[in-house]
């Protein structure tokens, strides 16, 4: 038999007032599943993730754990513990005795003392030896792994992680997403995580939910989210993406389609539902995803101007008025054919 969710939320609405913050929103977190709900500021997401801590209450809908209905209930009776963005430490404390302060309201787990749970998450964030330092001399990276060790010192089933590393910078964000994502899969627990950084999003999560002005566009892994966008937003929101729209003029295995000027083949024909030639279609291909002097299945472009990244250089071209992306080896100039596979374009809408 199936195990009931960790987290669900069904039909969840909420209101301040006459603005509607969610608008309904459904969805179910796995036991030890890494969660991460992703969207632009003012979305939606932070107040998803109130209301599963229980720092909100629905409007309308119910939050569920384990498939109980937790709806009503405050935050200190819902076993979640919680990473700020801000860390919250308390700055009169030691390491320590900040990582022991949620041991004042329940045991630690396991027949184990304060002390040594305390002992025992300092070596698992990595801060042994630091116990008796003040907060104020720590850096921005164990400030975040004070305040995860402190969240996860009771033993909650579920964490819940609100833009904790948001303040730092590039590099240490990139270390420090590994840092939780090892922790997490060691302990195994559910986690709901938040974060504006598409790129954090996909590298760190089983399955990702993108939200948009109060709503989730869609649901999936990583993989799902990058490589098959169900809508347009998701496709320019997660990575770069390119997205053309044009007109069907047949149908054989592929899809024909008319961008005005040229035309192209995207997309085998059975990813499309009841295609009909004359319809429209709109769909993205990646900039990875073109291939420079391809004359097969192309379009003409006009390079504007060109960023160094490295080992790849993001070409910015212009179409018909439309601006481009493509990502190439060497920079380019001039008027450019860009080609790509078929398979490569992926079909977002057909109306």
């Amino acid at each position: 038999m199936a195990s009931e969710p960790a987290v669900e939320l069904t039909a969840v609405r909420k209101e301040y007032g006459k603005t509607m913050a969610l608008d309904g929103i459904s969805f179910a977190v796995e036991p030890s599943e890494f969660f991460t709900l992703v969207g632009p500021s003012g979305c939606g997401k932070t107040t998803t993730l109130r209301l599963v801590g229980g720092f909100e209450q629905p409007t309308s809908g119910t939050v569920q754990f384990g498939g109980r209905d937790v709806s009503g209930l405050p935050p200190e009776d819902r076993d979640v513990g919680v990473v700020f963005q801000n860390y919250a430490l308390f700055p009169h404390m030691t390491v320590s005795e900040n990582i022991a302060y949620g041991l004042n309201f329940s045991e630690p787990p396991g027949d184990v003392t304060d002390e040594e749970r305390v002992s025992e998450l300092l070596e698992l964030v990595d801060l042994a030896g630091m116990e008796d330092r003040d907060p104020a001399a720590l850096s921005g990276g164990q400030k975040q792994r004070v305040a995860m060790a402190r969240a996860l010192a009771p033993g909650p089933e579920i964490l819940l992680l609100d833009e904790p590393m948001s303040a730092l910078d590039a590099q240490l964000r990139e270390r420090l997403r590994i840092t939780i994502r090892e922790i997490q899969q060691e302990l195994g627990i559910t986690t709901i995580y938040v974060t504006h950084d598409q790129e954090e999003a996909l590298a760190i999560s089983d399955r990702v939910a993108v939200v948009n002005d109060g709503g989730i566009e869609q649901i999936g892994t990583p993989e799902q989210i990058y490589d098959e966008p169900k809508t347009e937003f998701v496709a320019e929101f997660i990575g770069d993406n390119n997205v053309f729209t044009g007109v069907i003029t047949a149908l054989d295995e592929t899809v024909t389609v008319d961008l005005g000027e040229e035309t192209v083949d995207v997309a085998p024909a059975d990813t499309l539902d009841e295609p009909t030639v004359g319809d429209r279609m709109r769909f993205c291909v990646r900039p990875e995803d073109f291939v420079v002097g391809q004359e097969r299945n192309s379009i003409r472009a006009h390079v504007e101007s060109a960023e160094f990244l490295g080992d790849r250089t993001r070409v910015h071209l212009s179409w018909g008025g439309t601006e481009l992306l493509a990502l190439t080896d060497e920079p380019l100039d001039g008027e450019v054919s860009l080609g790509f596979e078929p398979a490569d374009a992926h079909i977002i809408s057909q109306y």
